[in-house]
């Protein structure tokens, strides 16, 4: 995949701030030495280009992993992961995924929508055999929807490198940027724990007694 420089200004601009709060080392010279170990990661991904719409959870995740290892791993998951969460909780993001109201059925049909085109990009796109591989059931629950991965290609990718370790921080961003949406996910497994699935039930954070 292609080095993303945007991405990377975005993610370490806001990282740097929230780290310096949370660590004693030097975050500046970590965020120095990641530039490098980002773009090496970036080349090492197969089987998924960057036209896919999921794309984007590889580059902002490898980011998050590149200056982990940049600190020697010494930067514990559980402080990046709050790190992590405290930036994208704050400003530009927030305010942008915060007009996604999945207590109202347009919200809903927003999300939902955007989630099954890149189910079909993905279905539409063989040759990409490393991407996500979505499965849609709309028996299981009457609010909001539900949708799991049986292949993610972050975690594979963790998982042959050595790096299940920061696989937390990651799949807790989920829970962040679901819930800018006014919404809730409702999860009882990631592959990455050692689940078969990845699952996601979405729904408004308004609803009493979801079913």
């Amino acid at each position: 995949m292609k080095y993303q420089p945007l991405i990377w200004a975005i993610m370490t601009h806001g990282l740097k701030p929230e780290l310096q709060k949370r660590w004693q080392g030097d975050v500046k010279e970590v965020i120095r030495r990641s530039k490098p170990i980002y773009k090496d990661l970036l080349t090492k991904v197969e089987g998924i280009s960057d036209k896919n719409p999921m794309a984007h959870n590889i580059t902002t995740a490898f980011v998050i992993i590149a200056v982990w290892l940049a600190s020697d791993r010494e930067i514990s998951p559980d402080v990046m992961g709050d790190a992590v969460n405290a930036m994208l909780d704050s400003g530009f993001l927030k305010a942008i995924m915060g007009m996604v109201n999945m207590n109202a059925e347009k919200g809903v049909r927003f999300l939902k929508n955007n989630i099954k085109k890149s189910a079909a990009y993905a279905e539409k796109h063989p040759e990409e055999y490393n991407t996500w591989k979505f499965v849609f059931d709309d028996s299981l629950h009457k609010d909001g929807f539900y949708y799991h991965f049986t292949f993610c290609p972050i975690a594979d990718f963790c998982g042959r490198y050595g790096y299940q370790e920061i696989m937390p921080a990651l799949c807790n961003i989920d829970y962040v940027t679901i819930g800018m949406m006014h919404s809730v996910l409702k999860r009882e497994h990631t592959i990455a724990s050692g689940g078969d699935i990845c699952d996601y039930w979405i729904y408004g954070d308004k609803v009493k007694d979801p079913q």
